[in-house]
């Protein structure tokens, strides 16, 4: 029997071949990346206004006292470009320092109203035991708004009532 097959040997890549970049060369792909990543920080530093934002605190209440715990947080209305910020309501308190401030115009309010239920709870096994908190209903969500000036630390006050408490005018 002959056989008539050929079989072709096509050469192995060499295993003992160094294919490493030297120490300090960069692909062009990374390059590329690092420019434009370069161009987006600049632009996005330019677009801030700088130091622009000024410190904003305040009081919330719930039902005429204090807040005990919560989150406060402001987004731009339409029209305003400025970004956003928030803090945690401790005792009826906020403050956010100038860093984190808002810049001038005007903001829509979000307070979520937290209450301690009692209960301990863990973030995840092993972590350090917290009080529970639940969000409670309050009967001006969507509603509240700020106004941020120029130039001053700006001082505001929202007052917020819980659904059980409404007024039967409401």
């Amino acid at each position: 029997m002959i056989n008539n097959h050929h079989t072709t040997q096509f050469p192995l890549p060499d295993r003992h071949r160094n294919t490493r970049r030297p120490v300090g060369s960069v692909s062009f792909a990374a390059t590329l990346i690092l420019l434009i990543g370069g161009f987006v920080s600049i632009s996005v530093v330019a677009g801030c206004g700088g130091s622009s934002r000024g410190p904003v605190s305040g009081t919330v209440t719930l039902d005429e006292r204090p807040l005990e715990y919560g989150v406060i947080s402001f987004r731009p209305v339409k029209g305003n470009a400025a970004p956003g910020s928030g803090g945690v309501v401790t005792n009826g308190n906020f403050e956010i320092p100038a860093g984190k401030g808002l810049q001038p115009g005007d903001y829509k309010v979000n307070i979520e109203v937290l209450k301690k239920t009692g209960q301990m709870v863990r973030d995840f096994p092993g972590g350090l035991e917290r009080p529970e908190r639940i969000p409670v209903q309050i009967n001006e969500t969507g509603q509240l708004k700020a106004t941020v000036g120029v130039g001053e630390e700006d001082r505001l006050e929202f007052s917020l009532t819980t659904k059980a408490n409404r007024t039967r005018g409401d």
